[in-house]
């Protein structure tokens, strides 16, 4: 369902209560059928406080999962914001380097900067590239070995690029930290809980089992706009992109 992030806001609201709309429907349908009515009958000694029990559980779940996929949004703005600002800093200090020593430090930290825009779109699915950690390594190479009169540039710019490194490591283990599976399937089976208590409990009133059922409907879909709209904040139409670190990379 990978495909639900990357629908526009409006979209992917509408898509989701057409979803969540249907299954209402559907349990709205149950105490009508014959093969469930000796169920929902038996249903309706159920005290109402059951609903109210499934619903509880619903938003602390919700509250929980909302509460981890926006501290992760955050580490991800912070880790890129690092990563540029390193990025930023390592183009400075080569050109601080004489020639031709100027011009190679400065085309690797372009080339750098041009290879993490390319490995953008799949850090999800496959990780980092290689051609990111080539260029890399080829800036390590150049820190390494600086002339007897740059030593404590060299330390600077090793310094820059070690937390360069870490800020791009940090951006691809945050690009893999998304909800899982199982997670999904939770909440998938906290609402349908939900529904059913609440078909229930109304079974007996067709117009007040409409009413509830579509506002549990609206708030299932609502919360599930909201982890899906901050679920994975590399990809989607809110998604942070690597405009700053070419930016900085490409900066006078």
């Amino acid at each position: 369902m990978i495909w639900l992030y990357h629908l526009p806001p409006i979209g992917l609201f509408l898509v989701l209560n057409l979803f969540i709309g249907a299954a209402a429907l559907g349990l709205w349908w149950l105490p009508k059928l014959a093969i469930t009515f000796t169920l929902v009958r038996a249903g309706r000694e159920m005290s109402p406080v059951i609903q109210t029990i499934c619903g509880t559980l619903f938003v602390l779940a919700t509250t929980f999962l909302a509460a981890n996929v926006w501290a992760v949004e955050d580490h991800a703005y912070e880790a890129v914001a690092i990563e540029a600002r390193e990025v930023r800093l390592l183009r400075t200090l080569s050109h601080l380097l004489p020639e031709p020593r100027r011009s190679e430090a400065v085309n690797l930290v372009t080339d750098y900067a041009e290879q993490s825009a390319a490995e953008w779109p799949h850090m999800d699915e496959t990780g980092g590239s290689r051609e990111a950690e080539r260029v890399l390594a080829a800036l390590y190479n150049a820190a390494m070995s600086p002339a007897p009169n740059e030593q404590m540039l060299g330390q600077e710019f090793m310094t820059a690029l070690k937390a360069a490194g870490e800020a791009r490591e940090r951006r691809l283990d945050i690009a893999r930290n998304h909800l899982s599976p199982d997670q999904w399937a939770a909440m998938l089976i906290l609402a349908l809980t939900l529904g059913v208590a609440v078909t229930i409990v109304h079974g007996d009133s067709d117009g007040g089992r409409a009413l509830a059922l579509g506002l549990i409907a609206v708030i299932v879909s609502t919360a599930f706009f909201l982890l899906i709209a901050h679920d994975r904040p590399f990809i989607g139409w809110d998604a942070l992109g690597p405009q700053s670190v070419i930016a900085a990379a490409k900066a006078s």
